[in-house]
Parts: structure tokens; sequence; C-alpha cells
């Protein structure tokens, strides 16, 4: 065999279907080695996988496999943190397979930079501003509904707020909206409590408002919250264009008026929750952080929902059987492919546009990235084709996994497996994917290597 760049052939040369596709003990290790002796100056095929080859002394042959055991389960990993996040999360919307998940937002605003109105001037409204952005997530042909309330108490006592945590607020509402999310919807306008704004605009005038802590005592913070009823889509809001604004005019000039602005606040003062009502689902037994849920028990599919924690977990439990084939292995390729069920897709849910490969350990914990030469983070994106297998168009993704597969067999990484999750965690993204067992959608791993007998 030369080395060098691979070159296309007209059929790869594959493992018998029957090996390895459960149990890989001695048929793994028969099949594999019943083809080494007619492997000698064989190369592997197709321009996805074309990689450099060793020197040729003592190369046998590249063997392409598609059937080593792929098992799988979804991770409930650890709460996302959105206090540093630039967004707000607002909506409601009911998943079949996911449950319900609901979204609010808890903010504080800041002393503003104006002057003080005039002693004469008269207080019209108060107003909250939110600006949205182009995100949604769900239907947005669907009517839903915006409730402001109050916060117990303010956002200064915690250094990070995640998208599992929850403050106190008042059950009455300081102000409500009804809209549909739909694209030209570009700001909320809530119209708050008129006693608040009379209140806070006073204080305003006697210079009363000036420190934080003079603004949080009248007002410790506000929560945005949906409809209990809402199913609708989710609304993203930009933290920096929003603010509160207190409205007034001057009563010798009728068309004079002017405005105090409170902008929301960075940092920690600031973040979103996403709840999902699981009851129903089969996914209601996954309650524990990091806790693992055999693909078995969700009807051999496996799912993935940024910013609720829930990624896949991919093992590949045979990998180092290959090792009894003797010599040198080396990887020249390996890709999953991960199909997204048919059923699953839904045209106001799309999938993650990108799914992230990171290693992890026994406990299910994130661990680190997975990075290219150039030390890139690595990437899978959604595609959609024809399955070969099928007929039918389906999204898919293909994840590099080559360096992963290299490490553990040459015994420099533990074969703990993967987490799949989203790209980005501003989102909530999900997506369905098929298991290693899955008959409709089932996820493989296409794996090239070269034994090098030294």
């Amino acid at each position: 065999m030369t080395s060098g760049r691979l070159r296309p052939m007209s059929r790869p040369t594959k493992l018998p279907p029957r090996a390895a596709r459960a149990l890989p003990g001695m048929a793994l290790l028969l099949g594999l080695l019943s083809l080494l002796g007619t492997l000698a100056g064989c190369e592997a095929t197709g321009t996805d996988f074309e990689n450099t080859l060793p020197a040729s002394a003592g190369t046998l042959g590249t063997i392409f496999t598609d059937t080593l055991t792929v098992r799988t389960s979804t991770v409930l990993t650890d709460s996302v943190a959105s206090s540093s996040s630039s967004y707000l999360l607002l909506g409601r919307y009911q998943d079949g397979r996911l449950g319900t998940i609901t979204a609010r937002s808890y903010l504080q605003v800041a002393p503003s930079s104006a002057e003080a109105p005039e002693t004469e001037a008269v207080f019209d409204s108060v107003v909250l501003v939110l600006a949205t952005d182009s995100y949604r997530y769900g239907d947005t042909t669907r009517t839903q509904h915006l409730r402001v309330h109050r916060l117990q108490t303010d956002l200064r006592g915690t250094a990070t707020y995640y998208t599992a945590d929850a403050r106190p607020y008042d059950a009455a509402t300081l102000g409500e909206a009804t809209f549909r999310a739909r694209k030209p919807l570009t700001t909320l306008r809530v119209r708050l409590d008129h006693s608040l704004g009379q209140s806070l605009f006073d204080a305003t005038q006697q210079g009363a408002l000036s420190t934080t802590d003079e603004l949080l005592a009248r007002l410790p913070g506000l929560v945005l919250a949906p409809g209990s009823t809402d199913d609708a889509a989710l609304l993203r809001f930009t933290v920096a264009s929003s603010a509160l604004r207190l409205y007034y005019h001057l009563p010798w000039s009728l068309d004079t008026y002017g405005a105090v602005s409170f902008a929301v606040s960075d940092g920690p003062k600031h973040f979103y929750q996403l709840e999902a009502d699981r009851r129903g689902s089969l996914l209601s037994p996954l309650t524990g952080m990091h806790q693992a849920l055999p693909s078995a028990r969700t009807a051999e599919e496996t799912y993935i929902e940024a910013g609720l924690g829930l990624q896949t977990k991919v093992e590949l439990p045979y990998l180092r059987e290959l090792k009894q084939l003797g010599g040198t292995l080396v990887v020249n390729a390996a890709v999953l492919d991960a199909e997204v069920t048919t059923d699953s897709e839904n045209r106001f849910l799309p999938p993650p546009t990108v799914l992230t490969p990171r290693l992890t350990d026994a406990g299910n914990h994130l661990g680190a990235y997975f990075v290219d030469g150039s030390s890139s983070i690595i990437t899978a994106s959604y595609q959609r084709g024809v399955s070969p297998r099928t007929g039918l168009e389906r999204g898919t993704y293909a994840v590099p996994l080559t360096n992963y597969c290299a490490q553990v067999l040459a015994g420099s990484l533990a074969n703990h497996g993967i987490l799949l999750g989203p790209g980005s965690s501003d989102v909530a993204e999900r997506v369905v994917l098929g298991s290693g067992q899955s008959t409709a959608a089932p996820m493989k791993l296409r794996l090239y290597f070269t034994r090098v007998s030294l």
C-alpha cells in the first residue's frame, strides 16, 4: 500500500454485517482476522475520509466498519449560567416529547444618569420597554402573554444565576401585554402600575434615587412571566436596549414631554429561568443532575435541549477490543452519524444548527471540548439529505471522532464516551436522535483504520 493521501476506489472493504453488532467478543475478532489476509494494498474510499496513512512498510490494509456497538442515553447535565447572558427569555410552549417548557426572566434596573425633572413636572406613566432580537422558538402565530411581577428581594446576593434558579416574586401583576411573537415585532411596551410609577417619579424629583441602594429599596426588581396556559413561542429580549421609563409633562406646555430612563442592569443583576415539566413524557424519570437515562427506556430515542442541560451521551464500549488484532492500529477516520427521528421534526421547533462533542467521565460530567489543529472547537452541522438506507429525506449530524477513537485505541484516553450538546446555550433548540439500536434512525460509527505490523 502506498503512503500519502488516500485515493477513492470503487468499493470500501467492510466487515460482515453480523460482526460486532452487539457483542464483540470472538465474533468481532474472528470477523476482523478473516479479512486481514485479503486486505493488503486496499485503500479507504470517499473524499469525506481522505487522510494521510503511515509508511507502507508492514501495512496490511485499511478496514472499514460501521457495526461497532453504539450505546446512547440522555443525560441531565449541569444547569447553564444565564446571568452572564446578554439576553432575557420569555414564553411557554408544549413539546409532545420533551414536556412543557417555560421561560421567565428576572431583572433589576440601574439608577438613572439623567437630571431630575422639574418640581412642577407631572407624572404620566411608567412603561417597561423590552427590545426583541430576531430569535423565536415555537409557534409565533399564536397569541401569548407577558405578565410583569415585582421581585420580593433584589439580585445582589449571588454572583452567578443559572437557568434552574428562581427567586420569589409577588403574585399580583404590575402590568401585562398580549402579543404574537412574529418577526415584525421589535419592541414590547408594557404599561405598569400607576402607583409604582408615581412613587418612583416623586423620589426622582426629590433626588432620592441616585444610588443603587435607594432604587432597590423601592423596587427590588421585576419578573417577566408568560401566561400560565400559553402554548406559543419563546421570545428573546436584548438587555442593552431594554429599560424602565417614567414619562412626564410640564403643565405650562402640553406639548413638552420628558422621560427618566432606568436601564436594565448588566452582570448578575438579571438572568432567565428555563423550566421543564416532563410529567407524562418518556423523560419523566430523569430528575437527578448527571443522571443518565438509557435510550432503551425512551423508545430508542435520545434527546438534546439547549438551556435545559439535556445532552446525549454516546459510548463505544467495545472500541478497545479492536486491539485484539495485534500490531499497531492507525485510525484514518471516524465519524458518528446521528440521524434525527423523522416524526420529531417540527417547523416551529427547529433543531440546533450545530452540535458540539465534549469528553465526559463515568459520572457524566462535562469535560473538555474537541479541538482541531488550530485549536478551534470541533462541531457537527445539521444537514438535510436523502438517506441511502431508506431513500427518504432526513436530518443528520456527522460528528468527527477520529482523535477520540485514536486516543482510546492508543490507551491515552479513558473510554468513557462523549456528550453531544448544542453549540449555544442562549437558545432553547431541541433535537431527537435515534439511538444505536433504533430501527428508524440508527446512530452509527463509521470507522476506517489501518493495521500496521511492525
